[in-house]
């Protein structure tokens, strides 16, 4: 993720308990409980955390799980790799035995494609990190030809933001009519959300009143071609749709994305709410038991955040604490039964 965008949230609802957002010292200038935080400084606080309340210990970081299979009694076999860290070391794998496993991976493994002929094109990305890449490497200066910008969310706003900062000339590409109600700006304050609704504004107006930026209301990709050309499909004259062709300096495609669950078996299909359809936070999220977090379908596995479909970061709080009350639960049980055994056995 792009260090300098900020937080849906306010910084306070990303908040651990025991360490204000504010007194840590992330950086930046000053903010106040009210105020959405950049994600560079998020993500430091969240490191800062760890070392604060020593917590160190209980992460392995550099370590790819390659398989989870799951094994009698309700555990599970977790399989993978820690890369060393030294030069010419070799990577170690390892293994646990568990019977309390849960999925934290998020959804931002695998960004969805235009699928569409020629969308693995060199020039064609999906990620805005990937975009501020091309502008330090001068692949994309306010001399180039336009950036297509595919997409209607949020994270195609950030990218149009972006490309207004270094002066990129921008087409902006989305399916939906521009006056379309369902917009998810309109659902933000712009009092909180002010470089959001500009965005909106600039969909809604076309383009006339602001340079370098003009937009494609109801338009889908059709073809990207190799030598930089793009194929569109948009409204003609007399309200038939129309194909025509522009020339880009790179596209950049923010669709959404999908977790990448490949170390499961089947890669997950059967866990969603759907059980024959991959898992996917919006349209299918893994089916949990509400107050545990725990696999419908998988005892002995939960999962959180969006993989639950709690899409942002301060829901993860909530699921966090239930299956933790859950295992804390279990285990108690386990234990008063054993001491029960014991005394009967006595």
């Amino acid at each position: 993720m792009d260090g300098n965008v900020l937080t849906i949230s306010l910084s306070r609802w990303m908040e651990l308990p025991g360490m204000d957002y504010r007194s840590f010292g992330g950086g930046g200038p000053p903010t106040c409980r009210n105020s959405r935080a950049s994600v560079a400084s998020m993500a430091k606080y969240y490191s800062e955390y760890v070392k604060l309340k020593r917590l160190q210990e209980n992460f392995r970081c550099g370590t790819v799980v390659t398989d989870v299979k799951p094994l009698a009694n309700d555990q599970w076999l977790v399989t993978g790799v820690e890369h060393a860290g030294d030069e010419g070391a070799l990577d170690m794998p390892f293994h646990y035995v568990t019977s309390h496993l849960v999925l934290a991976t998020g959804n931002y493994d695998r960004p969805n494609k235009l699928k569409v002929p020629g969308d693995s094109e060199p020039y064609v990305i999906y990620s805005l990190l990937e975009l501020e890449r091309m502008v330090k490497q001068n692949k994309l200066s306010e001399h180039s030809d336009p950036v297509l910008v595919v997409g209607a969310g949020l994270s195609a706003a950030d990218a149009i933001i972006a490309c207004r900062f270094h002066g990129l000339p921008v087409l902006h590409a989305f399916r939906r009519s521009s006056g379309d109600p369902g917009f998810v700006f309109r659902q933000l304050p712009e009092n909180m959300y002010p470089e959001y609704h500009k965005v909106h504004q600039m969909m809604t107006d076309g383009g006339n009143s602001y340079k370098k930026y003009k937009s494609l209301p109801e338009h889908k990709i059709i073809e990207i071609m190799p030598d930089y050309k793009v194929r569109l499909m948009g409204p003609g004259d007399g309200g038939s749709a129309a194909c025509y062709v522009i020339k880009v300096s790179a596209v950049i495609a923010l669709i959404g994305a999908q977790p990448d669950l490949y170390f499961l078996p089947q890669s997950g299909v059967g866990l969603g709410v759907k059980k024959d359809l991959p898992v996917a936070s919006r349209s299918n999220p893994i089916e949990v038991e509400p107050f545990s977090y725990e696999c419908t379908e998988a005892p002995g596995l939960y999962a959180i955040g969006s993989l639950a479909g709690d899409n942002f970061v301060r829901f993860v709080h909530g699921g966090a604490l239930a299956f933790t009350s859950h295992i804390h639960k279990q285990l108690s049980d386990c234990e008063a039964s054993a001491a029960a055994d014991e005394a009967v056995e006595v």
